[in-house]
């Protein structure tokens, strides 16, 4: 303030709370009645089991929301109170069987299996469906989809292997080691996964993936497609956690080990969590309920949307030997090998029990997976629940032993009273429905009918006791779900509706023209085309007739509206077999599917694109017009040399500061000179090591770095002389 200068000097500080804690718009947030714009404060704090990192320049701080009154609003909040239940009723079960006493933590891991479609851009912007909902709501099946299997054993294809490549490397880039990257059973259809880590980290680093799969996507002219079932007919995409527990002593509680206390807690966790699966099943089925995965569950190609535990066929014959009296040890857990029969073909070694892709929960060795999760979910809500009902199951035989009952009766009640959960058999045939409503597990197969069930007394109890959500919590929980739901659908709804009337009707019109001068050869075309405008004009009634009330609307839309929205697709998708293909308005299934499969990557367009733009507008720039084909190395080597020059003028310039106090007036530019060129430098620094990379890097990260260091310097050797300071600065050329 002492300053004479109209405009006072001044450094930018951040305030190093707010690194930790920030304050935002609750009310803005889907927060179930839990604020209003009257009451709308709420507040990131720092998920600290998470680590920050930088990407694109920001620096990500994990962290959880809550209200002005301490509500959670997100996924990560109840994600780390169950964190925190799953600890206490872990290491009290611990104390109890006496076992692993020396433990003093209990952590949830996690390693996703992401699996997404690939498709082109410009594809992806042809559909209205796909821009507005995620998912195609009319496309007929090429006659080519996934039949033979001829997908998920093939490589990718080029255009996508880069993209994969890509992604990979990005992710390592922020310290996520992906591990897996594959075809799936659809055509379009790829996955992967990282090494699996804390839960609370593996599911900040599952939103980040789907972040950088998206914008790795966009640079190759590509889309990624996260919608559960983003194509009828053919398979959908899950996303199945891999989810076990286990002490800071090395303690899993899902592998059984060689010792016998290592059998005998692997015993007691299934134990634990077949209770929590079959006391509090529709709350697992919560877990995964959204309008997209109401799409997938069930369909022959995930599980159903009954939720059962399958420990596999050996340890089924275990828990009965229990129940009828038998110990706690006597689990054959080896692994064991198959001989191929051929000299050339080592022998194979197996797992602990055979893989049962039907299960929702089955056992995979030393862990289990949740394999109903869908594609577009946030891991952390699914996680959260399945943290919860297993402390649940922990605290239940914890209480049965404090209250004097052997660990092996302990034990033997809960399987008892919890048998009729485990099921290894076919969970795709249509038998298990029916046996599963004689053992008296619900099938909630749409979303409205299990959101019914989360905020009943019996959930609102479970949650209270384990610390996880307040009465009040559960119950927005249960709206926001609905609002979802109810959202979800609607849009739906309209986007077919416009699609129809916009683009559908017009090409039946034109396709029916055709046929003026000889009907017979239009066939059913009058039929099919007539029966469309009367299907949509049913469902524009039947949205006219919305009722009210957030469960009364996913309910009607649920059973009323989406049978309708399948009679107008079963024409239009007729109608698409019928008509000229050069009418119809939108990419086919053919074309979105496979068009990119025979592709150069796009990669090679965008290196060509940087040749002939960047790189050469760099050259005339400099009075090289001649080097317009510069490769590369060149562009590099020439950057690098004008980087080096700009940071020795931005030396001398700070030369005179260094050596003597330099007027108030200009400490300010001086301060950003030294910030900026160290800035500058430390990029430098970190520049990658891979040519084509580092030579984009330099355009995009240090250009405008270099701008501000060049005026800067400009700035200081146009003041300085003014104020009499630094004399040499005259003789400085930039």
């Amino acid at each position: 303030w002492s300053s004479g200068e109209a405009t006072k000097p001044f450094n930018a500080v951040l305030p190093f709370e707010r690194l930790f804690v920030g304050e935002t718009d609750g009310s803005s947030f889907p927060n179930g009645g839990l604020r209003a714009t009257h009451t709308a404060a709420a507040f990131t704090t720092w998920d600290r089991s998470s680590p920050c990192f930088v990407s694109d320049n920001v620096l990500r701080i994990p962290c959880a929301f809550v209200t002005h009154l301490g509500a959670a609003i997100d996924d990560k909040t109840p994600l780390l109170r169950s964190t925190d239940a799953v600890n206490r009723q872990g290491l009290r079960l611990l104390r109890a069987i006496n076992i692993g006493m020396d433990a003093k933590a209990i952590h949830p891991y996690l390693g996703w299996e992401q699996e997404f479609f690939v498709i082109k851009a410009e594809y992806y912007r042809a559909r209205p469906d796909l821009v507005a909902c995620g998912r195609t709501l009319i496309g007929k099946l090429p006659t080519r989809n996934q039949q033979g299997e001829l997908n998920y054993f093939a490589p990718p294809p080029s255009t996508v292997n880069l993209l994969l490549e890509n992604i990979r490397a990005a992710m390592l880039r922020i310290g996520v080691a992906m591990a897996v990257m594959h075809n799936e059973v659809a055509p379009g259809q790829h996955e992967m996964s990282p090494v699996y880590c804390q839960a609370s980290f593996s599911c900040d680093n599952n939103a980040m993936f789907m972040e950088v799969a998206t914008k790795e996507a966009e640079k190759l002219g590509l889309a990624v497609l996260f919608h559960e079932k983003p194509f009828a007919g053919i398979n959908g995409s899950g996303k199945h956690n891999n989810w076990s527990l286990g002490t800071d002593t090395g303690l899993n509680f899902f592998y059984p080990g060689k010792a016998d206390k290592a059998r005998e807690l692997f015993v007691t966790a299934i134990a634990s969590l077949a209770y929590g699966l079959c006391q509090h099943n529709e709350l697992v089925r919560c877990a995964v309920a959204s309008a997209g995965n109401d799409h997938r569950l069930g369909a022959q190609e995930a599980p159903p949307a009954i939720i059962s535990l399958y420990p596999g066929t050996g340890f089924e014959s275990h828990v009965d030997s229990i129940i009828a009296g038998g110990p706690l040890l006597g689990y054959g857990a080896e692994r064991t090998s198959v001989d191929p029969g051929a000299t050339a073909a080592m022998p194979a070694n197996t797992g602990i029990e055979d893989r049962n892709r039907t299960a929702p929960f089955p056992f995979c060795g030393n862990r289990f997976e949740f394999r109903a999760v869908g594609s577009s979910q946030n891991c952390s809500f699914p996680i959260a629940i399945c943290n919860t009902v297993m402390a649940s199951g922990m605290a239940h035989i914890s209480s049965l032993i404090e209250g004097g009952m052997s660990h092996r009766d302990a034990v033997a009640k809960v399987f008892t009273e919890n048998r009729h959960i485990i099921f290894t058999g076919n969970g795709y045939s249509a038998e298990w429905p029916v046996e599963a409503q004689k053992r008296g597990l619900p099938n909630l197969n749409t979303t409205p009918l299990a959101t019914a069930t989360f905020n009943s007394e019996k959930a609102k109890a479970l949650f209270s006791e384990m610390g996880i959500f307040s009465p009040e919590e559960c119950d927005a929980r249960a709206e926001v779900m609905y609002e979802s739901y109810v959202t979800t659908l609607s849009i739906e709804v309209q986007t077919l509706i416009n699609m129809v009337e916009s683009g559908i009707l017009p090409a039946c019109m034109l396709d029916l023209m055709n046929y003026e001068a000889l009907p017979a050869l239009g066939g059913e075309r009058q039929e099919v085309y007539s029966g469309i405008k009367t299907e949509i004009d049913k469902l524009s009634e039947m949205m006219s007739a919305l009722p009210s009330g957030l469960a009364e609307q996913a309910s009607y839309l649920c059973d009323t509206v989406k049978p309708q929205m399948l009679a107008v697709r079963r024409l239009v998708d007729k109608a698409e077999g019928l008509m000229n293909k050069d009418l119809y308005p939108f990419p086919t299934y053919e074309t979105i599917l496979y068009s990119h499969h025979s592709e150069a990557p796009e990669q090679e367009s965008r290196e060509k694109t940087f040749l002939e733009t960047e790189v050469a507008e760099y050259f005339r720039a400099v009075g090289r017009a001649g080097e317009a084909d510069a490769t590369y190395a060149q562009y590099v080597e020439a950057m690098t040399e004008e980087v080096n020059a700009l940071v020795a003028a931005a030396e001398d310039a700070l030369l005179p500061a260094c050596t003597d106090e330099p007027p108030v007036e200009l400490r300010a530019t001086y301060e950003r000179l030294y910030e900026e060129t160290q800035a500058l430098c430390a990029l430098m620094g970190d520049r990658p090591s891979e040519l084509v990379a580092e030579a984009w890097y330099l355009c995009d990260a240090l250009k405008p770095r270099m701008v501000a260091v060049r005026d800067l310097v400009e700035e200081a050797m146009d003041a300085a002389p003014r104020h009499g300071f630094g004399s040499m600065l005259g003789a400085v050329c930039c």
